[in-house]
């Protein structure tokens, strides 16, 4: 089990170029990668987001990519010939009409404009350096895992405690359910002679015994308490797994939630009561640290 917050960093070189990839990762319930990588080196992101996809598949993970050139290759120099032709010819114009012919020079030109001269970053062979980028993405997404790890073993420790908690207090509001039912039946059977002494009736004691038999099934929270069980045994089978449980834990606790809010509307018991918040507590705990599971 992985947490989703987390930082790698990875840094590879040859006789070229170094690379060194950064990774920063937060809370995401999906997987989002935002890149930010040199301009020249683009036709590799495609292969970066592939490599990190095999190994994170949920969080909100920004990539920082730094290449340095370790033998930089000469610029590229063009010269836009019409546009120094232009330029003369204008110089020319200008110095035969008004400087008596004087003689346009290229340090001349060059002093007024150098819109002709044109130098451009020298051409790079992105897929020759891909295997500097493999590595140093191996390095960042190594230090990642490691420490996604290590944070999943602290939320595991502390959610199989709070299971271990909640267990406990499922089987005290399980031991209340006698008393909750037999003071349901006494409440019960007070209010219905209460009528019909009030209309001055006798009431047939077997019928009196069935109907105050039958309502009382309504605040038998049984079925909720073995449902809950079976939840909690689940939730701890899902945190042993080393795979991506972050979904299928979020789905239990809002099932887990849904059982507690049952027994809670039909004990209507002060002390279940008080078992049901302490519940509820633990369950919104280990939901904020689902959150951040991967």
């Amino acid at each position: 089990m992985r947490s989703m917050t987390g930082f790698g960093r990875g840094t590879y070189s040859d006789e070229h170029v170094s690379v060194t990839i950064e990774m920063r990762a937060v809370n995401q319930r999906f997987l989002e990668l935002n890149i930010r990588m040199p301009h020249a080196y683009l036709a590799l992101e495609d292969k970066l987001r592939k490599g990190i996809k095999e190994t994170l598949h949920r969080g909100k993970v920004d990539v920082y990519v730094t290449v340095g050139e370790l033998t930089p290759a000469a610029p590229q120099i063009r010269i836009d010939y019409a546009a120094l032709s232009a330029c003369k010819a204008a110089l020319d114009d200008v110095n035969q009409s008004l400087f008596g012919g004087e003689k346009t020079t290229l340090p001349l030109i060059m002093g007024l404009t150098k819109d002709w001269f044109v130098q451009e970053p020298p051409a790079v062979d992105a897929e020759e350096v891909w295997p500097v980028f493999a590595q140093a993405l191996q390095g960042a997404l190594d230090g990642m895992v490691a420490m996604r790890d290590k944070e999943g073993a602290n939320i595991r420790r502390d959610l199989l405690a709070r299971t271990d908690r909640m267990a406990a207090m499922i089987d005290a509001i399980e031991a209340k359910k006698e008393d909750v039912v037999a003071r349901y039946k006494e409440r019960l059977e007070k209010k219905i002679l209460a009528l019909f002494d009030a209309a001055r009736q006798v009431p047939d004691q077997d019928r009196l015994l069935q109907e105050v038999a039958t309502y009382a099934d309504k605040v038998d929270f049984t079925e909720e308490v073995v449902r809950f069980r079976s939840h909690v045994v689940q939730l701890k089978g899902f945190l042993e797994q080393d795979g991506d449980v972050g979904r299928k834990l979020d789905f239990l606790i809002q099932e887990m939630n849904r059982e507690v809010n049952t027994i809670g509307s039909k004990a209507n018991d002060t002390d279940v009561t008080e078992y049901v918040l302490q519940l509820k507590n633990e369950i919104e705990k280990i939901r904020e640290q689902v959150q951040n599971i991967e």
